[in-house]
């Protein structure tokens, strides 16, 4: 059974959720006994995971192995982290808790290497661009590409749209300013205008506002239908 540290945001998490019960149902699924046990917390009044990274707020760190403790007991053989931020605590997570994790960073950067992205462009949260873990994880699966984060400028853009992805200005006309998508859609163009080959989507907010079709001039690569499709692979086992 997976459980799935969520909360962060919300309706990512509930996105996720979502996901993962349209890929089953497409993929034959038609009784419930056909989809994974899975246990979502919305952990809410956890400290922001951006910002501590960024250097102002509290630490994460206790409240995941806290709600971590919580979910293996209740029978969850794996976890996960509806959120690529908090994936900078995931090795003393997995060792405090005692569990295994599908680590969404790896897993996206895996995508990337079987993709054969070469110039990568990254959005995410300001605390994970800071930190520089994405880089990491990418160039170890894929030695030599090249990773590229937005200008500052255009850096507020991604924050923008990740704030707003969470509150009432995702309903706003695709043309306002302050409509998240437009945010995200400046970013890619800006990125394509670069020369990138793969685009992703860092951060798992992004998806419940904003999720482009591949083109011809680039890959788009959403973190949180990967962290789906790595839930599904896990816990399939359908008998249909």
């Amino acid at each position: 059974m997976i459980g799935i540290i969520g909360g962060n945001g919300v309706a990512a998490t509930n996105k996720l959720l979502d996901i993962i019960e349209e890929k089953c149902t497409k993929d034959g699924a038609f009784r419930d006994c056909h989809h994974p046990e899975m246990i979502a917390w919305q952990a809410t009044k956890a400290p922001s995971r951006s910002m501590y990274l960024e250097g102002r707020g509290e630490s994460f760190l206790e409240d995941y192995i806290r709600i971590g403790k919580h979910l293996k007991n209740c029978g969850c053989d794996t976890l996960c982290m509806c959120c690529n931020t908090a994936h900078y605590f995931i090795d003393e997570l997995a060792e405090k808790i005692d569990i295994k994790f599908i680590n969404i960073l790896e897993e996206v950067a895996k995508v990337v290497k079987s993709l054969g992205g070469q110039k990568i462009g990254v959005m995410c949260s300001d605390g994970l661009k800071k930190v520089g873990i994405y880089e990491t994880y990418i160039q170890h699966f894929n030695p030599g590409s090249e990773v590229v984060f937005p200008t500052d400028e255009l850096q507020s853009l991604v924050t923008k749209g990740i704030c707003n992805a969470k509150n009432m200005n995702r309903y706003l006309p695709v043309t306002n300013a302050e409509n998240p998508s437009l945010c995200f859609s400046t970013v890619c163009d800006w990125f394509e205008a670069q020369g990138c080959d793969t685009i992703i989507a860092g951060c798992t907010d992004i998806r419940k506002v904003f999720f482009p079709q591949m083109t011809d001039k680039f890959n788009y690569i959403d973190s949180l239908e990967i962290l789906a499709d790595s839930i599904i692979a896990k816990t399939k086992k359908l008998s249909i």
